[in-house]
């Protein structure tokens, strides 16, 4: 059923492929002669497709081969992916969106669900995460690195791990693939067009990729080898205006204007990654296959913020002025008596991954095989957040200011003020606010580990309906370990009268703010730890916490290839059986708290492609699946009280001895707050229903529809539960003894609540353009559409935000190559979604970000065949953020009767623009 390079039904594109070639055809190197199309010649005869349209046609196989609704992306070869992370190149996909988090796409989102419902595995294995949950980091793995992605937007019995969002399955070359030794170099020089925001932090960097993949002659074992080495800067001004509900007041006129705590100034990072991948493959026979892979990922990302926050409240000391404006929101306001806090954040982490695996593929006969797989990784993390204080001296001591904001409706507000902060006289090392400290440092540790391993038996039959079953057991052992790890930063004997002269040989310049107005001294205060200067005293409330979770998965899946009449049909049918032990060690009433929970689950698959034309295909697919809730909602930091009403300490032990009353779910004696190690899972049942038309190799009509029903949807929620091992872990078993009931409780924290559902469509076209006209040889483009209605109710029927979730997502591409020389312009949107951004604790919450649309663009050239030693020499240049479009979050506004009138933003960051420049070299 496969078609030739230009099949005749590759003339019947539709109306809008058509579209985008008129204007393809509008730009001048189209005019050109027609020039030989970019082939070469392969093993008898073979016409081998390079660079990016190899790519694509790749990728369009493998999306067309699959009997499950995916979406591919693959590199030529290793090293050719050219996005900044592969975070990158996933957010081109349909349907996909990635989320910023300090100017670099961190965070994927698939269909609606944000990174905590989908799961990423490597080489089809599920991995540790670098962050202090589940939801993969994915800058944590280099582009050059990966060979293909693919993107799971349905499920089947065998994948080892699918979210109810889906998963992402990130590929490392397999050297026997190739027919050659290949080797592949490359070196990019970096710029941030932000310029150097703070003094000690450069705006240019660097990326070193090196690949070696061979093959002995006999072609039975293959090895890859590849490594990068990279030093990325990113600079950008942050603004966080705070206006929420709880932050703004309302003057005589009605205007409402911030009433809080303002912080704002520059951030400064450098993104230093060694990372190294690696493979042994070993095929002796067409009956054995062993291939061991490995990933090491060494990362350093080191950053600086220094700013003010600017207590304005009224509580603060400070003054309110007056605002002006006609509503709702002021476009200005003025506020006297401020004594702004100098803030030098130190920030970062280093972190190790370790990722090792190992499958064997043995066929002990015809028609019977087995799979062992084993993978094993494993992460180590430390994290700093240091403060260090700056001010014109204690606790509203030293001198006063005023300033005077102005809000513009993009909230990119700037400030005014009457005093030079940049001038070392006016600043001092001081505790400002009176707080008590002078600073505060916390340094998360974060540990993961992660067994698993695959057994699996398969039968293939020779015709018939089926074409194989597959059985298997696979297992994962998990265990995650946090401690925040914090100090407070107490005024030494070197301070006098609360303060102290900033010395002069850590002083590195002064901040540049650009149009924020609010540039302050830059000092470096890595020494104030270890020299005297700062006195660190440890934190009694530092949040530790250990999650344990033992998955065992027994699967069976039957797979289909056979013909309904004159219909080929492929696919496959499955049913997984998923027991879950979790359990977690936290703490509770000043001890150690330990909680454990038992479940399983019962996961039905089906995927069904029918082919009912030449090229033109019908996927059915339905499915149960899960995620597993965050791992700081399982965790077992709780907190015990006691209702008096309820129960009575008689012998003043501090532990209820008597029943007062009981009447659940109103009088309850104990009371609970925290994590929740009791948590099920996030559940869906989704189904999908996708045509698919291939009209050559490189184009393609794709449109899909999806539905998924949510269940046990986890919600912050007062309920009544079993709480017997919480009271016994606290000291307080005994009354238990004599009173048993007392063992339900209220507790108030995360639990599995509500319910919801999102149903969307998504449309996909892509266009070799010349099959619509040989005179448009070269070009290519692509479009794709996602809508999603979601909507998730809480025990109200009250619509609740879903974190990652975008009403409308869209991307779209249009390149040009041909004898060498690429060009693309790549274009992505999502509408507004609510947004992930880390606390001061660690944690994650909510913010409403507004849509962005973010424009990359690249144009290179790659000597050819005839070049002689010049083959294979590349020159790429890249803008990413071309527009630099800022990342900002908003909050409601809201009348004296709590109607929303509008919004305003809250937090705007401006990450600038990163140039690459690249010279390769494929030998």
């Amino acid at each position: 059923m496969g078609f030739k390079r230009y099949s005749a039904n590759a003339r019947l594109l539709c109306g809008a492929a058509t579209g985008l070639a008129m204007v393809a055809a509008a730009a001048p190197i189209a005019a050109q002669e027609q020039q030989e199309a970019e082939v070469a010649e392969g093993e008898e005869g073979e016409i081998v497709v390079r660079g990016i349209r190899s790519s694509i046609e790749t990728s369009l196989s493998a999306k067309r081969e699959s009997s499950s609704i995916v979406e591919v992306i693959t590199a030529e070869d290793i090293g050719q992916l050219p996005d900044l992370s592969i975070a990158d190149s996933l957010a081109r996909l349909p349907g996909v969106t990635a989320q910023r988090v300090r100017g670099r796409s961190q965070q994927i989102s698939i269909r609606g669900l944000g990174p905590d419902f989908s799961l990423a595995l490597l080489n089809g294995r599920e991995v540790v995460s670098a962050g202090n949950n589940r939801g993969i980091e994915f800058d944590q793995f280099p582009s050059e690195l990966i060979g293909q992605g693919v993107v799971y937007k349905t499920a089947d019995a065998r994948l080892a791990a699918t979210g109810i969002a889906g998963a992402v399955d990130l590929r490392t070359v397999r050297p026997l693939d190739f027919k050659d030794a290949t080797i592949n170099v490359s070196a990019r020089y970096v710029l941030n067009d932000s310029g150097s925001l703070n003094p000690d932090f450069a705006d240019d960097g660097y990326r070193f990729f090196g690949s070696y993949i061979d093959q002995n002659a006999a072609g039975t074992f293959g090895w890859a080898l590849g490594a990068t080495v990279q030093s990325n800067p990113t600079h950008f001004i942050s603004r966080e205006l705070k206006t929420n509900q709880f932050q703004v007041a309302r003057d005589a006129n009605g205007l409402i204007y911030p009433a809080d705590n303002p912080r704002q100034g520059v951030v400064s990072r450098e993104f230093e990654r060694v990372s190294v991948a690696g493979t042994l493959q070993f095929e002796p026979n067409d009956r054995v296959s062993l291939v061991v892979d490995g990933f090491y990922s060494d990362t350093q990302d080191s950053g600086i913020f220094r700013g003010t926050e600017t207590p304005i409240a009224s509580w603060s000391g400070a003054s309110f002025d007056g605002a002006q404006g006609s509503g709702p929101f002021a476009d200005s306001a003025t506020y006297s008596a401020v004594v702004p806090i100098l803030r030098t954040d130190t920030e970062g982490n280093e972190s190790e991954i370790y990722a090792f695996g190992a499958n064997l593929d043995v066929d002990l006969s015809d028609n019977f095989g087995i799979v062992v797989d084993y993978g094993y990784s494993t992460l180590d993390r430390n994290d700093i957040d240091y403060e260090s204080y700056a001010g014109t001296g204690p606790a509203r001591s030293g001198a006063q200011d005023t300033l005077n904001f102005t809000f513009p409706s993009n909230g990119e507000y700037t400030i005014d003020g009457l005093l030079d902060y940049t001038d070392p006289a006016n600043v001092l090392l001081t505790d400002p606010g009176g707080w008590g400290q002078v600073g505060f440092v916390k340094q998360p540790i974060i540990e993961d580990e992660l067994h698993q391993l695959r057994l699996e038996a398969d039968w293939e039959f020779d015709g018939g309906f089926l074409s194989s079953i597959q059985v298997g057991v696979l297992y994962t052992d998990r265990q995650k370990n946090f401690d925040s790890n914090e100090s407070f930063l107490r005024a030494s004997g070197q301070f006098v009268n609360g303060a102290l002269a900033v010395p002069t040989n850590t002083i590195v310049g002064s901040t540049d703010t650009g149009d924020l107005g609010n540039n302050i001294l830059a000092y470096d205060p890595s020494t104030f730890l270890t020299d005297g200067t700062y006195v660190v005293e440890k934190a009694t409330f530092d949040t530790e916490w250990v999650v344990n979770e033992r998955v065992a998965n027994i699967y069976a899946q039957a797979n289909i290839d056979t013909m309904l009449g004159a219909m080929p049909l492929r696919g496959n049918v499955g049913i997984k059986y998923v027991d879950t032990f979790q359990s977690s060690t936290g703490t509770i009433g000043g001890g150690r708290n330990f909680v454990q929970e038992k479940y399983d689950d019962w996961l039905p698959s089906a995927n069904l492609s029918f082919e009912v034309a030449t090229d033109t295909f019908i996927k059915l697919a339905a499915a149960r699946t899960i995620t597993r809730a965050r791992l700081d909602q399982l965790a077992a930091n709780q907190n015990i009280g006691t209702n008096p009403l309820a129960c009575a300490d008689t012998d003043g032990d501090q532990i209820p001895d008597t029943v007062l009353a009981f009447n659940p779910p109103t009088v309850v004696c104990f009371n609970l707050g925290g994590g929740n190690p009791s948590l099920q899972p996030y559940s869906s049942t989704s189904f999908d229903v996708s045509f698919e038309k291939y009209f050559s190799p490189g184009s393609a009509l794709v449109v899909a529809v999806f539905h998924k029903e949510l269940s046990d949807w986890v919600i912050d929620f007062s309920d009544t539960i079993d709480l017997e091992q919480q009271i016994v872990n606290a000291g307080f078993g005994s009354i238990l003894q004599t009173a048993p009931e007392l063992a339900t409780g209220s507790f108030g924290g995360p639990v599995n609540f509500a319910d919801g559902s999102i149903t969307g469509v998504e449309a996909t076209l892509r266009v070799d353009f010349i099959d619509l006209t040989e005179a448009l040889d070269g070009f290519g483009g692509s479009f794709s559409f996602t809508y999603a209605d979601a909507e998730v109710e809480d025990q109200n029927q009250d619509s609740l935000p879903i974190p990652g979730y975008s009403e409308q997502v869209w991307s779209g591409d249009i390149f040009y190559e041909r004898n060498g020389l690429q060009a693309k312009l790549a274009a992505r949107y999502r509408s507004g979604f609510l947004s992930e951004v880390q606390n001061f604790d660690g944690s994650l919450s909510g913010a409403d970000a507004l849509s962005e649309t973010i424009l990359d663009a690249q144009i290179g050239y790659t000597f050819q065949n005839d070049a002689g030693f010049l083959k294979g020499l590349g020159f790429q240049f890249e803008v990413f953020n071309l527009t630099n479009e800022p990342f900002v979050t908003q909050n409601d506004l809201l009348d004296t009767g709590g109607n929303t009138i509008g919004s305003f933003p809250s937090r705007h960051e401006i990450y600038g623009r990163t140039f690459n420049f690249t010279v390769k070299k494929s030998f």
